[in-house]
C-alpha cells in the first residue's frame, strides 16, 4: 500500500498515476476542498495527521511506501511523516518541486522578515495565502495599504475579517495565475512590492516574478524551510518508475 501526501496539484497527479498503473494508494488531503480535487476511486483520508496519526495509519493499513507531495511549506507534516516513516520501517520519498529562477528577487527566510522588508512601502500585494497573514497584520495597522489574495472559502475569508482585512483589501480567488493575470491584478492595486513564497514552478512563482518585472516592481521571496528529506525526487516520471521497479505494493 502507497500513501501519497496528496495538499498540491503535484501530489493529486501522482496519486492518480500510481492507481491507474493498478497499484494501492490511499491519499491525505488536510480540507474537505482538498480532499475533493482527488481523482474519484482514490480512497482519501481528509484532515491533519500528527506523528501518532502517522504511526498509525501506517501500521493499520499496511503502508510500505510514504511520498510526500505536500507543499514546500508544509514543514510539520513533512517532519511527523518523516519520523513515522523511520519508526515504523517504510520507505518515505519527497517529491520536490523545481526551484524557480529568482535571480530579481529578494530573497528572505522567514514571513517575519518579509514583513520587515515591506515596511519601507506603502502599496503591499500578498500572494503568501492565509496561514502567516498575521504576521504581517502590525502593516495595515500602521496604514499601509495591503491587499492580499487567498483562496475563496469561507474560513479564509473570516480569518482575514478577523484579522481586520476589509472587503476591498481581499481578493479571494483560486490559482493557477497567468503572467497577464497577475499583472492586471498588481497594476489596478498600485502594488509597490510583491511578497510570495518558493513554490516553485507549479506554485505559479514564475509568472508572479514576470508580471512584477513588466511592472518594475520588486518581489520578496520566502525561502523554503530547510528539512533533511531522506529522499528526494524531482521528477514525476521518475518517481513513478521507482515505485514500480519496488515490486508489488
Amino acid at each position: 500500500m502507497i500513501l501519497v501526501l496528496a495538499g498540491t496539484k503535484d501530489g493529486r497527479e501522482i496519486a492518480k498515476k500510481l492507481s491507474e498503473k493498478g497499484l494501492k494508494v490511499i491519499a491525505t488531503a488536510v480540507t474537505e476542498y482538498g480532499a475533493s480535487l482527488l481523482e474519484k476511486g482514490i480512497e482519501v483520508l481528509k484532515g491533519p495527521l500528527d506523528e501518532k496519526g502517522f504511526i498509525e495509519l501506517i501500521k493499520n493499513r499496511g503502508i510500505e511506501i510514504v511520498i510526500n507531495a505536500t507543499h514546500p511549506f508544509a514543514k510539520e507534516v513533512s517532519l511527523n511523516a518523516i519520523n513515522a516513516s523511520v519508526k515504523m520501517g517504510s520507505k518515505y520519498i519527497r517529491f520536490e518541486r523545481q526551484n524557480v529562477d529568482y535571480k530579481n528577487a529578494f530573497v528572505v527566510k522567514s514571513f517575519e522578515e518579509a514583513a520587515k522588508a515591506c515596511e519601507k512601502y506603502d502599496s503591499i500585494f500578498l500572494t503568501i495565502g492565509s496561514k502567516n497573514l498575521e504576521k504581517f497584520k502590525y502593516l495595515w495597522e500602521a496604514g499601509k495599504k495591503v491587499t492580499v489574495r487567498v483562496l475563496p472559502l469561507s474560513s479564509v475569508i473570516k480569518k482575514c475579517e478577523e484579522l481586520g482585512l476589509t472587503p476591498k483589501d481581499i481578493i479571494a480567488m483560486e490559482g493557477p495565475f497567468s503572467v497577464d493575470l497577475n499583472y492586471q491584478m498588481f497594476k489596478e492595486k498600485r502594488a509597490e512590492v510583491v511578497v510570495t513564497k518558493e513554490s516553485g514552478y507549479v506554485g505559479g512563482v514564475l509568472e508572479k516574478l514576470e508580471a512584477a518585472e513588466m511592472l518594475g516592481i520588486p518581489v520578496i521571496l520566502i525561502e523554503r524551510p530547510s528539512i533533511n528529506y531522506p529522499v528526494i525526487i524531482r521528477d514525476e516520471e521518475a518517481l513513478i518508475d521507482v515505485i514500480l521497479r519496488a515490486g508489488d505494493v
